[in-house]
């Protein structure tokens, strides 16, 4: 099974598919082919460190600036050794400064915004003290990428950013007239927690007789539609007050982000290429049609409670016994693997049965994002160090987050490594909930859970100001 979520996971960070080959000979000496020199025949495989130049930098300092600590943690830290992820770090840093002859330094900050604020800062004054910065794609990097503060990664020598260990997503979807300012990968530690998942409590799916909901799933008949089938059937008033509060039994529990996911889920797309142009589609008739069904559904507080200001209503409720489902990063499923009851892990629901297959919208408020300063001095060897560490971090970091920590300490049966894989073949980051053109995302996710009512008209209202944000982010890249 591990081998088998492995290679899944690879597949889906390429957004491609593996090709796999296999063939057996008869074990009749009448019937076995003739021999061939297959040795001759066979190229052996070439790992690509092999092809990778390897630079001799005489010892030069490479600084990485980011949101760092243990709660969400880019950044080796010496008091979590012994931890797999951790460990996995520190062995990834020897690695990349043998091979190029670099000293590796970090420093990691826990609050984004002074982050953001310092990175500014330093790039503004032409302060070069770092040489690579990690944070929030929606609070930091999307800041730094508008202010013109970052360096076009497209521009660097060496970085293959279509390649597993960076982001296919952002490489298809997230450049401006040819120029990428920021990506995301392998090298981030937190990249590979951002997707979104939904967990369910186990003993409460059968004490509520909902179904094989493992089942389900895998006949691609967990959808929209059953989910609220599902929630709508078990959430009750536990206390007899008539009044539904964060005392009584939910269906399901969300967060304020998963209006997001399920427009994003659905396989909707915020944002068209139209040539050179970009434009927002949010307003499209089928666009429509899905928000106001979802607001419908999700919208009844009987049913769904929605964490909207990210209390952590989810993981107290679910540790409680107090709702059926909740949704939920990896990061934070990771960090329920204490919890007595068993749970299992899912992927986020499809818009109907006839989607082809389940899609795992990635949350851009961890730290994640990737991006150079703009004064960058010395792009060749930035180039090289970026790609070495990406290609390395993919070897060294998969295997502990993905093999390790989910499969063996937070997934608890051979079902929920089956949903992994579901979870993590088709994973993306979402243009527009990494920028929020004006207010439009927010704005989105409130109607998906109805928070907000008649999306058309306040769209309408606001899509000229959210396109001239879109035109105006996307102007300084003509240049």
């Amino acid at each position: 099974m591990k081998t088998k979520l492995l290679t899944m996971l690879l597949a889906a960070l390429m957004t491609a598919s593996a090709l796999t080959a296999c063939g057996s000979a008869g074990d009749s000496a009448d019937t076995a082919p003739a021999q061939t020199d297959t040795a001759a025949e066979t190229e052996p495989e070439t790992d690509y460190l092999d092809v990778l130049e390897v630079r001799d930098m005489g010892g030069r300092t490479f600084a990485v600036f980011g949101q760092s600590y243990a709660g969400r943690q880019n950044f080796y830290l010496e008091e979590k050794d012994g931890d797999a992820m951790n460990d996995a770090l520190r062995s990834r840093d020897l690695a990349v400064e043998e091979r190029l002859n670099i000293s590796l330094v970090y420093e990691g900050l826990q609050d984004r915004g002074q982050v953001k604020n310092n990175m500014k800062s330093l790039i503004m004054a032409g302060d070069e003290t770092y040489q690579l910065v990690i944070t929030s794609l929606s609070d930091g990097i999307n800041t730094l990428s508008t202010s013109e503060l970052l360096y076009d990664l497209r521009a660097l020598p060496y970085l293959q950013l279509e390649k597993e260990y960076w982001n296919k997503s952002m490489y298809d979807n997230m450049t401006f007239y040819g120029k990428q300012y920021f990506s995301t990968g392998a090298i981030s530690l937190q990249y590979y927690l951002t997707p979104i998942v939904m967990q369910f409590n186990k003993q409460l799916a059968t004490d509520y007789q909902v179904g094989d909901i493992y089942e389900i799933v895998r006949e691609g008949k967990w959808t929209v539609d059953k989910l609220i089938e599902i929630a709508y059937s078990v959430s009750h008033d536990l206390n007899g007050d008539g009044t539904m509060t964060t005392d009584d039994f939910y269906g399901l529990v969300v967060d304020g982000t998963f209006g997001n996911v399920l427009y994003n889920g659905a396989g909707f797309s915020s944002v068209a290429y139209e040539g050179d142009n970009c434009v927002l589609t949010l307003d499209s008739a089928a666009s429509i049609d899905f928000i106001d069904k979802c607001a419908a559904m999700f919208g009844n507080r009987d049913v769904i409670l929605n964490d909207a200001d990210g209390a952590g209503l989810n993981a107290t409720l679910f540790r409680d016994n107090r709702t059926l489902f909740i949704t939920n990063t990896v990061l934070g499923a990771s960090n329920m693997r204490d919890m007595e009851e068993d749970f299992g892990i899912i992927p986020t629901p499809k818009s109907n049965e006839a989607q082809e297959s389940y899609m795992s919208s990635c949350n851009t408020w961890l730290p994640s994002g990737i991006g150079v300063p703009s004064i960058c001095s010395t792009p060749e060897e930035t180039g090289l160090i970026l790609e070495t560490m990406a290609y390395i971090s993919d070897q060294y970091l998969r295997t502990a987050v993905y093999d390790v920590t989910l499969q063996g300490k937070v997934s608890r049966d051979e079902d929920s490594a089956a949903m992994l894989d579901l979870i993590y073949a088709r994973t993306a980051f979402d243009f527009n909930t990494v920028f929020d053109f004006g207010g439009t995302s927010i704005l989105l996710r409130e109607c998906v859970l109805g928070e907000k009512e008649n999306f058309s008209s306040k769209y309408a209202a606001v899509k000229t100001k959210a396109q001239t944000a879109l035109d105006d982010m996307l102007a300084f890249a003509k240049e």
